[in-house]
C-alpha cells in the first residue's frame, strides 16, 4: 500500500509583523494559502484544526514563525529566543499567541540591550565632541583635528553610527575599541580625501 507524504511547503518570507498583528487577535496563529496568497491568520483553539491551508500540504507555521524572527533579528537573539520558548518546527500545527508575543518582545528586549552595549564605545569614539579617539585618529593621519569642520565631524559620526547600528543587527557586539579606532580612521580619511579633492 502506497504512503502519501503531505509536501512541507515554504512560501515567500512573511513578515514578523504579520505574526504579531495575528497574535493579538486569537489565541492561535496559522499560516494558510487562500489559493493564490500566503497569509498569516488568527484563530481560536478550536477552530485551529480547520483553519489550515490546502489539505495536501502541510504548512510549518512554527517553522514559518522562526524564519521571520531570523529576518527581523540578528541570529543569536533568534536562536537564543528559540531556545527559550522552545520552539520546534511542527508541521500542520498552529502556533500559540501568547508564544509569538513573548518571543517577539524577548528579541526586541535583547536587541536594545545589545545596543545599550556599544553606547559609550560610541561615544568615546564620535567626532563631535573632539575625543581622544578622534585627536589619535587624525593624528594617524597627519590631521589637523582643527582642520576638520563641524559638519565633516557630524558627518563621520552618522556613519559611525550606521557602522554601529549594523554590528548590532548581525550580533557583533560588544565592537572592540580597535575595531572602533578602525572604523573612525576610515571614516576620517574618506572625509579627508572628499574634501582634498574638492
Amino acid at each position: 500500500m502506497a504512503v502519501t507524504i503531505k509536501p512541507l511547503v515554504h512560501p515567500a518570507q512573511l513578515s514578523l509583523d504579520s505574526f504579531g498583528d495575528s497574535a493579538k487577535k486569537g489565541e492561535t496563529v496559522q499560516v494558510v494559502h487562500d489559493g493564490s496568497l500566503w497569509t498569516v491568520g488568527a484563530c481560536s483553539t478550536a477552530q485551529a484544526q480547520r483553519f489550515g491551508a490546502r489539505p495536501d500540504i502541510e504548512v510549518d507555521t512554527t517553522s514559518m514563525f522562526i524564519a521571520a524572527l531570523g529576518a527581523a533579528f540578528p541570529g543569536g537573539i533568534r536562536d537564543a529566543v528559540v531556545r527559550e520558548l522552545g520552539l520546534v518546527p511542527s508541521p500542520g500545527a498552529p502556533l500559540a499567541s501568547r508564544l509569538v508575543l513573548q518571543a517577539i518582545d524577548m528579541a526586541e528586549t535583547s536587541q536594545k540591550a545589545l545596543q545599550g552595549v556599544d553606547f559609550m564605545t560610541q561615544f568615546m569614539f564620535s567626532a563631535a565632541p573632539h575625543s581622544v579617539a578622534f585627536v589619535h585618529a587624525c593624528a594617524a593621519l597627519g590631521l589637523r583635528p582643527e582642520a576638520v569642520s563641524p559638519q565633516q565631524r557630524a558627518a563621520i559620526d552618522a556613519c559611525m553610527q550606521e557602522r554601529f547600528a549594523r554590528a548590532a543587527q548581525q550580533g557583533q557586539v560588544p565592537v572592540a575599541p580597535a575595531v572602533a579606532q578602525e572604523w573612525l580612521r576610515s571614516e576620517l580619511q574618506t572625509v579627508s580625501a572628499s574634501s582634498s579633492g574638492s
